[in-house]
C-alpha cells in the first residue's frame, strides 16, 4: 500500500488553531483545550488549555521570525500571572491551579535563530518553542510538532509549604526588572530590524 505525503501551506490562523487542538495529545499527553482565542489582556490567545497537573498552557501560534510574537507569548503570561483569581470567572468549570505559574508554548513553521536566542536568555520564562509541520497524508490532514527550545514535559509541581516553616528569602526584584526591561528592549530592536527585511 503507498502512502501519499505532501506538505501543507496552512496560513489561516483558525484552521491551524483547529488542526493544533485536534491532534494536541501529539504535542503532550493530557493536555485539554479550555477556550479557543481567549484575551489574555492585549493578546488574543490561540489556545488556553490545562495539562495533566491542572497548570494552565498557553498556545500561541504565528510567526517564528517575528521577535513581537515573542514579546506577545510573554505579555500573555504576565497578565495570566496578575488575573489568577479573574481566570477562574473567566474559564468557569475549568479545574486549573491559578497559584501555579502558566506554561507558555510558541507554536511555528520555523524559528529564525535570533528569536530561538532571544527566547533562551528568558530563563525560567523562556517558552517553549515548538515548530510544527502541516501535512496530508493519503488525504487526511495532521501536524507533526517539533520543541526546539524549551521542556514540553510539565514541570513538577511546587514544594507544598510546611506549616511553622520560615517563608523562604525573596530574592531583590530590581535585578529581574532590569532583565526584563533589556530584554523587551532587545525585542523591540529586532522587530524594528524585521520591519525593514
Amino acid at each position: 500500500m503507498s502512502i501519499s505525503i505532501r506538505p501543507l501551506g496552512l496560513t489561516d490562523r483558525e484552521e491551524l488553531a483547529a488542526l493544533v487542538e485536534a491532534n494536541l495529545p501529539a504535542l503532550e499527553e493530557g493536555v485539554s483545550v479550555l477556550e479557543r482565542r481567549f484575551p489574555a489582556g492585549q493578546v488574543p490567545v490561540d489556545l488556553v488549555a490545562a495539562d495533566s497537573r491542572e497548570r494552565l498552557v498557553l498556545i500561541i501560534l504565528g510567526s517564528g521570525s517575528n521577535p513581537a510574537r515573542l514579546l506577545q507569548g510573554l505579555e500573555a503570561y504576565g497578565w495570566c500571572r496578575e488575573n489568577g483569581a479573574l481566570l477562574g470567572r473567566l474559564l468557569p468549570g475549568a479545574r486549573i491551579d491559578t497559584a501555579v505559574p502558566p506554561r507558555l508554548f510558541l507554536l511555528a513553521p520555523r524559528f529564525s535563530d535570533s528569536l530561538r536566542r532571544t527566547a533562551r536568555y528568558l530563563g525560567p520564562l523562556s517558552p517553549v518553542l515548538v515548530e510544527c509541520r502541516c501535512l496530508e497524508v493519503n488525504g487526511e490532514r495532521g501536524i507533526c510538532f517539533e520543541p526546539v527550545e524549551g521542556n514540553v514535559e510539565p514541570a513538577p509541581p511546587p514544594d507544598p509549604a510546611v506549616p511553622g516553616a520560615p517563608e523562604p528569602a525573596q530574592e531583590p526584584e530590581d535585578p529581574t526588572r532590569a532583565r526584563v526591561r533589556q530584554l523587551v528592549s532587545h525585542l523591540e530592536r529586532l522587530s524594528f530590524r524585521e520591519a525593514f527585511r
